[in-house]
């Protein structure tokens, strides 16, 4: 017997002690009133039967006490079953080798973006260093004499214009790293909350962390992605 056919039984036998109980307070209640046409034998297997619906219904618990225990007993050996079964099969060589691609990856955007400020801080430091030589040569010419030849730099944040042509910014490393975990988290909020938390903490004390939870990422951080 299912938890539920259980349950469907105590409620009938509920509902059937429940008019048993009902009869027999009708009887004793027309015995009140002085019907004399109630017999002591009638009264008696009133109560008789609300004596047996009572014991019924407390049958009925038992079963689904039974029913109950029966059924989380084999609902607790399935999980059993499901998580020796997980332990068993379970491989994180997937994650390490994502963790491996993605390290990977981030600091090929760090290389990339750094070469590319280096190459934009080279032009404008020299950019800069001949507006204010122009400025020497001509007092006159106002902040940017070196618009007449048609560029405009500054050194922090690195930048050089030339003008109506196009502009060349210096990125932060850190912050296109940021913006491509913001990207890739963006359409899952607990993530974002979770990384915020985990980026409001020392590195240091987070990878050492994980080392510990993941089994196998120690190593696969010394070693190289494989491309």
């Amino acid at each position: 017997m299912t938890p539920a056919e259980a349950r469907e039984a105590l409620d009938t036998a509920r509902s059937e002690a429940a008019e048993a109980h009902a009869t027999v307070e009708a009887l004793a209640e027309r015995v009140r009133d002085g019907d004399e046409h109630v017999t002591p034998e009638e009264l008696a297997g009133q109560r008789s039967l609300a004596e047996l619906a009572g014991l019924r219904v407390e049958a009925a618990e038992r079963k689904l006490a039974a029913a109950e225990a029966a059924d989380r007993d084999a609902r607790a050996k399935a999980i059993a079953a499901a998580a020796r079964q997980l332990i068993e099969t379970d491989d994180t060589q997937p994650v390490l080798d994502a963790v491996q691609a993605a390290v990977a990856a981030l600091k090929h955007l760090v290389t990339v973006t750094t070469d590319r400020t280096a190459r934009i801080l080279t032009v404008a430091t020299e950019a800069v260093g001949m507006n204010e030589e122009l400025k020497l040569t001509d007092p006159d010419a106002g902040p940017w004499p070196s618009t007449r030849y048609g560029f405009r730099a500054q050194t922090f944040p690195a930048h050089v214009a030339v003008l109506d042509e196009g502009n060349a910014a210096a990125l932060r490393p850190g912050r296109m790293v940021a913006a491509a975990l913001a990207l890739a988290l963006a359409d899952d909020q607990p993530m974002v909350e979770e990384a915020r938390q985990v980026l409001s903490a020392p590195f240091a004390a987070v990878i050492e962390r994980l080392k510990t939870e993941v089994p196998g990422l120690d190593e696969a951080l010394r070693q190289p992605a494989q491309g």
